[in-house]
Order: structure tokens, then C-alpha cells, then sequence
């Protein structure tokens, strides 16, 4: 049974999304609530500068239009409702120079949104199935998208509309995940054959694949300047992998369901996943060990994001609540980054 069947199976028309903006480590730090999604929250991201929260979603995995949110994350107000997808929205992504906002339907079509007037840029359909995940390369010149016809597409961005300009194929299931490395030299995909896979994102060929989950590989994102791979599973686990080698270095720890999300911290050194099991779990992937949980949610988490400065971490759920809670306080990321070394004073080194 595909990933698609089981969504559609566990839906329902009465179900309504949850974002919820954190603060600190506990679930208890947050604002009062305010207006938001009435459907799924399936995906999230912060703008480069911090100050958007984009999110979007569905009623219900079926043809009924999807949901595209703007949100101002000082005050929580939303700015814009971009409308134009028939069907659920299931992935988003900004561009890196802000000024693009990248989405992808269940119908197979993605669009770009041109942010300084929140209309609509070019729409393609860009797979003939459903479009699970899209992700800009570091540059902004190329826009990677994952769909459930098992294979990820490179589009070049200098074109209007968007000239496809290689196809990665390799997985025998539904991608789940694409994401670019940190330097744009490769990407990483997560796929429902229970396998993640490395590629060269110049001319598109697999370098190499990673195995060893034992259910749908779900969600991935690239730690430690891109270094390791962190990858979350139907299977429940969530695992740590070399990316020059593709071996399994680890399991850094597991969830009661399915894990639906990862996401690193700027810093680079905290790990935030999300599952079925309702919780958002934190990771010093310094020390591997589980730091904190936020529990008692609603409905499965969908998604996690960091915002770019690190103190704000948000969550969408499909739950049965219609809310979006505002950081009170700031976000301290518990791990910052390592303090550069000192250096000896001019002259010192050669008296030693």
C-alpha cells in the first residue's frame, strides 16, 4: 500500500491543521491563540530573513482546493492567502534570495509565487502524480521536486516556464524527500522503497544508496555542513548516516509512530523530528541523545522548521484544532555554535 493510500485512509473531512510557533524547550511556552489553517498544515518553512512563516495544506488528500498561507512571524498576522492549486498542497519552499515562494499539489503541479506582489509567477505540471516535496539549490538556479512516480525532477529556473533539465530515477517508490547539500554539489532523496540515495546534482546520476530502514523512508535532511544525513521512518527510527560512504553510522533514537519530519537547527548541532505519535522530539547530535520532547499535540506532526536565527521552531499537525500559537519568549537554541579558538597573541607562539 502506498504512503498516498494510507494518508487517504487515515483522513477526514472533519480534520483541521495546527501551527504552532514554540518557544523553549517545553510545549507550555506560547501565546494565546490566534486564527489559522482549517485543514492539514502538511508543510512549513521561514523566509531567509525570518520574518515569513509560509504554510500550507488541504481538507483532505481528494480535488479540493489547497491552502497557501503567508504569516508575519512577529505579530502572527497572516499576510496573504495565495490561492490558485485545485487540489491539497503538500510541499513548499523559498528561494534563497527571498523572493520566490516554490509549491507543489497533489495534482502533480507546482508554482512559483512571486513575493513582492503575492501573485502567481508561472505554474507547471511538473510529475503526472503527486508532488510531495520541492527544494531550491543553494544558488536559486534550480528547483528540485519529488513526486510518488518515483522519481525526482531538476528544473532550470532562467526559463518561463521552467525547462526541465534532468530527471533522477533510481527509486522503485514514492520520493518522499529532496533536499540539496549544503554546497549544491548533491542531493539526497528519502523514498518509500525503504531506501535514501545520494546524487550528483550537475547531470543527475546516483552516487550512491543508503539502506538499511526497514519501512518507507519518510523524511531526510543533510547535518554537519552536509557531512552526515539524518533520516526518519515508517519503521519508527530515526538513523545517521555517512554521506561519503553511505554507511549507517547510527540510530539516534525512535518514535512510537512513524516519523514524518526532520529538521536541523542553524547552528547544526540540534536535531528536531515530528511523528504520528504526536511529539516533536530534539536531538544533540553532538552527544546523540534525545534533549527535550513537546508532547500532547493533537494530531500527527507534518512538519518541523528552525527559523534562520534559531530561537523559533514551527510545527503543523493535522489535528482536530484551529490555532497558531506565537513564541512569548525567544528560542534558545540549546546547543549554539562552538566558540572559534583562541588564537595566541602575536608573538606568542614564537616564545613557546
Amino acid at each position: 500500500m502506498s504512503f498516498r493510500e494510507t494518508c487517504r485512509r487515515r483522513a477526514s473531512a472533519a480534520c483541521a491543521g495546527l501551527l504552532m510557533l514554540v518557544a523553549g524547550a517545553q510545549a507550555g511556552a506560547q501565546a494565546p491563540a490566534v486564527a489559522a489553517h482549517k485543514n492539514w498544515v502538511t508543510s512549513l518553512a521561514f523566509s531567509p530573513d525570518g520574518a515569513m512563516l509560509a504554510t500550507v495544506g488541504g481538507q483532505t488528500l481528494l480535488y479540493r482546493p489547497g491552502d497557501v498561507k503567508l504569516w508575519d512571524v512577529a505579530t502572527g498576522a497572516e499576510r496573504a492567502t495565495l490561492t490558485g492549486h485545485e487540489t491539497v498542497v503538500w510541499g513548499c519552499a523559498f528561494s534563497p534570495n527571498g523572493s520566490l515562494l516554490a509549491t507543489s499539489g497533489y495534482n502533480g503541479e507546482v508554482r512559483l509565487w512571486d513575493l513582492a506582489t503575492y501573485q502567481p509567477k508561472t505554474a507547471w505540471p511538473a510529475h503526472n502524480n503527486w508532488v510531495l516535496c520541492v527544494a531550491f539549490s543553494p544558488d536559486g538556479q534550480v528547483l528540485a521536486t519529488a513526486s510518488e512516480d518515483a522519481s525526482v525532477k531538476l528544473w532550470d529556473l532562467s526559463t518561463d516556464p521552467p525547462q526541465q533539465k534532468a530527471v533522477l530515477q533510481g527509486h522503485t517508490g514514492t520520493v518522499n524527500t529532496v533536499q540539496f547539500s549544503p554546497d549544491g554539489q548533491t542531493l539526497a532523496t528519502a523514498s518509500s522503497d525503504k531506501t535514501l540515495a545520494i546524487w550528483n546534482a550537475a547531470d543527475g546520476a546516483q552516487v550512491r544508496k543508503l539502506e538499511g530502514h526497514a519501512d518507507s523512508v519518510l523524511c531526510a535532511t543533510f547535518v554537519l555542513g552536509g557531512s552526515q544525513l539524518a533520516s526518519g521512518s515508517a519503521d519508527r527510527s530515526i538513523r545517521l548516516w555517512d554521506v561519503a560512504n553511505g554507511t549507517e553510522l547510527c540510530t539516534l533514537g525512535t518514535h512510537n509512530n512513524w516519523v514524518s519530519c526532520v529538521r536541523v537547527s542553524p547552528s547544526g548541532r540540534l536535531l528536531a523530528s515530528g511523528g504520528h505519535d504526536r511529539t516533536v522530539r530534539l536531538w544533540d547530535l553532538d552527544s546523540r541523545q534525545q534533549v527535550s520532547e513537546i508532547s500532547g499535540l493533537k494530531g500527527t506532526v507534518w512538519s518541523v522548521a528552525f527559523s534562520p536565527d534559531g530561537q523559533k521552531l514551527a510545527v503543523g499537525t493535522h489535528s482536530d484544532a484551529v490555532r497558531l500559537y506565537r513564541a512569548v519568549q525567544a528560542w534558545v537554541d540549546l546547543y549554539p555554535p562552538p566558540a572559534p579558538e583562541a588564537q595566541p597573541a602575536e608573538g606568542q607562539a614564537a616564545s613557546q
